[in-house]
C-alpha cells in the first residue's frame, strides 16, 4: 500500500512539474502589481451587472456572453525605468498556433497589433489582442461565446485602451 501511495504522489508531483501556464496567464502574473503596469480583470458576473445597467439591448445581449475580460497595460512613463515588455515574444510566440487563429495583423512604423482567436464551431471562445510599440503595450484577453462581428462592435463602444484596435475587425467581416 505504501508503494502505491508513493507512486501516486510522485506521479502528481511529476505532472505538476511539467504543467505549463498558458502564455497569456503567465504575462498577467508576471506584470500584475508591478510599477508602470495596470491590470484589470472583470468577471462574467461583473460584466452582467454592467449589462443590466445598459439600455441598449444589443450591448446587453453581447456583454452577457463574455465570461471574463482581462486587460494589461504598460503605462508610458519616462520616470519608470523598467523596459516595456515585448508581448510578441512573451505571449504571441508561445501561443499554440494550431489552437489560436491569427485574424488580423497591423504593422506600422511604431506599433504592431495582432488579434488572435480560439474558435469552436464558428464561435469565438477566446480572443487575444496584443499591441506592442513605442507608445502602447497592451494585452487583452476576452473569454466567452462571441461572434467576430460582436467583437468589432465592442471595439467601437469600449473606452478601454487597446480596444479601439478591435474596430479594425469590422473591415475583416
Amino acid at each position: 500500500m505504501k508503494k502505491v501511495m508513493i507512486i501516486l504522489a510522485m506521479a502528481c508531483f511529476a505532472g505538476a512539474a511539467f504543467a505549463q501556464k498558458d502564455p497569456v496567464s503567465a504575462a498577467f502574473e508576471k506584470y500584475d502589481g508591478k510599477e508602470g503596469f495596470t491590470a484589470v480583470t472583470l468577471s462574467g458576473d461583473m460584466l452582467n451587472m454592467f449589462s443590466r445597467a445598459v439600455e441598449d439591448k444589443h450591448d446587453t445581449a453581447f456583454q452577457s456572453k463574455i465570461t471574463s475580460l482581462r486587460i494589461l497595460v504598460r503605462e508610458k512613463d519616462e520616470d519608470v525605468e523598467s523596459p516595456a515588455p515585448d508581448f510578441k515574444t512573451e505571449v504571441y510566440d508561445k501561443l499554440d498556433k494550431q489552437t489560436y487563429k491569427e485574424m488580423m495583423t497591423v504593422k506600422e512604423s511604431d506599433q504592431h497589433v495582432v488579434i488572435l482567436v480560439k474558435e469552436n464551431g464558428g464561435r469565438i471562445s477566446e480572443m487575444v489582442l496584443l499591441v506592442t510599440g513605442k507608445a502602447d503595450n497592451v494585452l487583452i484577453q476576452a473569454k466567452g461565446d462571441m461572434l467576430l462581428s460582436e467583437m468589432a462592435d465592442l471595439g467601437g463602444k469600449c473606452q478601454i485602451k487597446g480596444f479601439e484596435q478591435m474596430k479594425m475587425l469590422e473591415k475583416a467581416k
